[in-house]
């Protein structure tokens, strides 16, 4: 299908300058792409049959006849391909620099040159970087001399074994730091979608595998005291926190101008006087402004005009301002844990009584309640909810030290949504396996953990790979949902070009075509896997 629509597709872009730029706009086409993808060709053939060959190394059966001529040719990719990129340092200069320039904070970073435009790398940081690709270049390449020699005498053993899984341990580093974390200046807006869907759905299996797992879990007679005591110990610390001295507080002044809210406050607080909700506002809305301690809160009450309240503590209340409203509340030392505590204490003493009920695992009810309530929501909502508000209460709970950002937001969001669908999927899978598998696996002696291992999973996996490809493709059109937190996928470049050209259609039937062309490739890639794997143990 394809090859049928190439001729329309590029008769298109080459026809209409149009959307040639939407093309180059979205795809996130750089000044320079064809050096930036030169070089990264360069270093990525070299990681690749170097990986492939180290492979071929460490395979005891025999290995697919493709991987014997990859690990053939890999010999003399390196014995030409090192030395010529380390005689011509052009092949990989720009890439080299773009990918460090990109792992920059350009704000603050010594690194970059500020005083034109575009911003740059300053020349000995640029020398810099050169001199260390130089010498990780070298590295490797003696690391490959070791490898090619051991593995072309005639011992076998151990030190080849070693040999070939550290040559393969650096090819596989080098190769996906190019894959996954590099900068890919020839398509950035390509490799924020790629590597979103890829990280996202490796995320997705392993907690769909957890979902599954749990539900597989047996009552036994210690279950129901077990999870009952850790619930009742939860609930009880939770007690302990919730029994804290509290902070009293004092609302001074009058609401007619700002209320100074001291830095710290916490935010129900903040938001109870906002909103007038406290008793004698009479739910009339509040401007409000910081002030980092009491004593400046107190000063601006008299010093300017436009704040005529503060809400303080009440030892700071010296009789000068009239008081509003007086309250108390938990520390965020006490209220935070308090909270955490009491909403893990009550969920898993609500499991116990369910699973007590049904004759289920309490872990086997909560995944099962996990696994219908995320189908029931819509992924947008998911991802707003991941991205905006649950991200800053983790952010404000870890006092600023867990602050993801936007794609590492994005990434969760979906994992979690298609996590419940991966675990029905390997559920499926998983049933549909012969209970004897399971009883003649205990005969041998194998344990649970042993036996989902080597018997059940892969028999499993067998059966789910139709179904596993179909998510993935469907996990990489959902990945312009992500644009809505801001992410610069193709689906966001898309959106900026077309506010910036206001060309009505270029844009987005371009990134309609391109999102055929990635799920089409993907298709053909993954019905190649399962052939593959069909072929191997038939």
């Amino acid at each position: 299908m394809l090859l049928a629509a190439a001729p329309f597709i590029v008769y298109l872009f080459a026809s209409s300058s149009k959307y040639t730029r939407s093309l180059k706009a979205i795809v996130g086409v750089e000044d320079g792409a064809l050096e930036l993808f030169q070089g990264f060709a360069a270093i990525a053939l070299l990681a690749t049959f170097g990986f492939l060959a180290a492979r071929r190394s460490i395979i005891l059966e025999t290995p697919p006849r493709w991987l014997n001529l990859a690990a053939r040719a890999a010999l003399p990719v390196h014995l030409l391909g090192i030395p010529l990129v380390l005689v011509m340092p052009s092949l990989t200069e720009s890439f080299v620099q773009s990918v460090f320039f990109n792992a920059l904070d350009h704000i603050s970073s010594g690194y970059v040159d500020r005083t034109e435009r575009p911003w740059r790398l300053t020349a000995e940081a640029a020398q810099g970087a050169a001199s260390g690709f130089r010498a990780g270049l070298l590295a490797y390449g003696g690391l490959a001399a070791g490898f090619f020699l051991i593995t072309r005498t005639r011992r076998t053993g151990l030190l080849r074994r070693h040999a070939a899984l550290v040559f393969q341990a650096a090819s596989g580093l080098a190769l996906f730091h190019l894959l996954f974390l590099s900068h890919w200046g020839f398509a950035t807006g390509i490799a924020v979608t790629f590597r979103a869907a890829v990280f996202a759905y490796m995320l997705a299996a392993i907690l769909g595998l957890i979902w599954t797992g749990l539900q597989t879990f047996r009552m036994t007679p210690r279950t129901v005291p077990a999870y009952g005591t850790i619930s009742i110990l939860l609930l009880a610390v939770a007690a302990f926190f919730w029994s804290q001295p509290k902070e009293n507080y004092i609302l001074l002044g009058t609401t007619e101008a700002r209320i100074a809210i001291v830095k710290g406050t916490p935010q129900g607080m903040a938001d109870v006087i906002r909103f007038g909700e406290y008793p004698g506002g009479g739910g009339e809305a509040t401007r409000i402004r910081s002030a980092p301690d009491a004593r400046t809160a107190l000063e601006q009450i008299s010093a300017l005009d436009t704040v005529s309240g503060a809400f303080v503590p009440v030892e700071m209340h010296d009789g000068r301002f009239p008081e509003i409203w007086r309250t108390s509340f938990l520390p965020d030392g006490a209220r935070t844990p308090a909270i955490a505590f009491s909403v893990l204490g009550a969920l898993l003493l609500v499991l116990t009584i369910g699973g007590t009920l049904h004759g289920l695992h309490p872990l086997a009810v909560g995944s099962e309640f996990f696994v219908d309530t995320i189908r029931g929501i819509p992924m947008l909502v998911i991802i707003l909810y991941v991205g905006l508000p649950l991200s800053g209460a983790i952010k404000d709970a870890s006092g600023g030290g867990i602050d993801l950002n936007n794609m590492t937001r994005g990434i969760i969001a979906i994992s979690v949504g298609y996590s419940a669908y991966m675990a029905e999927i390997f559920r499926s899978g998983v049933e549909a396996i012969p209970a004897g598998q399971t009883e003649a696996s205990k005969s041998l002696g194998l344990s649970r953990w042993q036996s989902a291992r080597l018997v059940i999973l892969p028999q499993a996996l067998r059966i789910v790979i139709p179904p596993l490809g179909n998510e993935f493709i469907a996990m990489i059109k959902d990945t312009s949902l992500l644009s809505i937190l801001s992410v610069r996928d193709v689906t966001q470049r898309m959106r900026e070009f077309q506010a910036s050209s206001f060309l009505p259609f270029a844009p987005f039937n371009t990134a309609a075509i391109l999102y055929v062309v990635i799920t089409l490739a993907c298709a053909s890639l993954l019905k190649w896997i399962e052939r593959r794997y069909e072929r191997r143990h038939a």
